[in-house]
C-alpha cells in the first residue's frame, strides 16, 4: 500500500455511523467503548475528533478517536483500530504516527495520553485482540507507561469501570516534563479529574480512586516506564486497593 490518506469526519452522520458499526464497536468490549451518541456529541462540541485512514481507493482502513481537555492541555487518544483484513501491514503504525503529530501541531498539549489492556491482566480475544500484542505495538513507538495504579472510570451510568489498564504517553511538551523519566504530575491528575467528572460526576471516593489520584499528584512528576520494563512491574489496579 502505497498512499494512505487521513479524513477526518467533519459531523455526525452516515460516515461516523458507519465507522462506529465498521471499525469501532466490532473491536472493543462495550464496556470500554463509548456510545456513538456520546461520540458524536464531542465531534459537535469540537471535542472528539475522528480520523479515518483510507487507501486510494477510498477504502476505510482504519480510524482513531481522540479527545481533548482544553482546561489542562491534554488529549486522549480514545481508539485506534485497523481493519482485520489490513493487519500486520503498516496502517495502525502509519495511522498512530499520523494522528499523534497532527495533535501535537493543532493543540500543542502537555501531553497525548492513551488507555491500553494491561498485558498480564487481560486474556487474547479474537474479537478484541492481543492485549500482549497492543502492548508492544506501542512500545516499538516509543510509549511509554504512567507509573499509575489506572483503570477506566466508568463510561456512563449503568457501566463498571474497567481494572487492569494503563495509561501510556505518546507525547510529552518537553518543557512541561519533570526530568527524563517523569512527566509533570500537574497536567496529569488534571486529566485524571476531569475524566471522573465527566464520566462518574465527581471525584472518586473509593480506595482506588483515591490511590489513582494520590499517584498523579506526585510534586516529583508522575514516574515513566520504558516499554521494556517487565511485565510484573508495571503498576496495576484492583477494586478496593489504595
Amino acid at each position: 500500500m502505497n498512499e494512505l490518506r487521513i479524513v477526518r469526519i467533519e459531523s455526525p452522520g452516515a460516515g461516523l455511523d458507519e465507522v462506529y458499526r465498521d471499525l469501532l464497536a466490532p473491536f472493543f468490549p462495550p464496556h470500554e467503548l463509548d456510545s456513538r451518541e456520546d461520540i458524536a456529541a464531542g465531534v459537535t462540541a469540537g471535542t472528539t475528533e475522528v480520523l479515518v485512514a483510507e487507501d486510494e481507493r477510498g477504502r476505510r482502513l482504519g480510524a482513531a478517536v481522540g479527545d481533548w481537555d482544553e482546561d489542562v492541555r491534554v488529549q486522549l487518544l480514545s481508539y485506534l483500530a485497523v481493519d482485520p483484513a489490513h493487519r500486520s501491514g503498516g496502517v495502525g503504525g502509519r495511522l498512530l504516527a499520523a494522528v499523534v503529530e497532527r495533535w501535537a501541531e493543532q493543540y500543542r498539549p502537555c501531553a497525548i495520553v492513551a488507555e491500553i489492556e494491561h498485558p498480564a491482566e487481560a486474556a487474547a480475544n479474537p474479537e478484541w485482540g492481543d492485549p500482549k500484542r497492543r502492548f508492544d505495538f506501542y512500545g516499538r513507538r516509543g510509549a511509554r507507561v504512567l507509573d499509575l495504579p489506572y483503570f477506566q472510570p466508568a463510561l456512563r451510568d449503568g457501566a463498571e469501570r474497567v481494572w487492569g489498564m494503563l495509561l501510556i504517553s505518546l507525547h510529552l511538551d518537553p518543557q512541561l516534563t519533570a526530568g527524563p523519566d517523569r512527566a509533570a504530575a500537574e497536567p496529569i491528575r488534571g486529566f485524571l479529574e476531569g475524566y471522573f467528572r465527566l464520566t462518574e460526576g465527581g471525584l472518586p471516593e473509593d480506595a482506588a480512586g483515591k490511590a489513582l489520584l494520590a499517584a498523579a499528584a506526585d510534586p516529583e512528576g508522575v514516574r515513566l516506564l520504558p516499554a521494556t520494563t517487565p511485565i510484573e512491574r508495571l503498576p496495576r489496579s484492583a477494586p478496593g486497593v489504595g
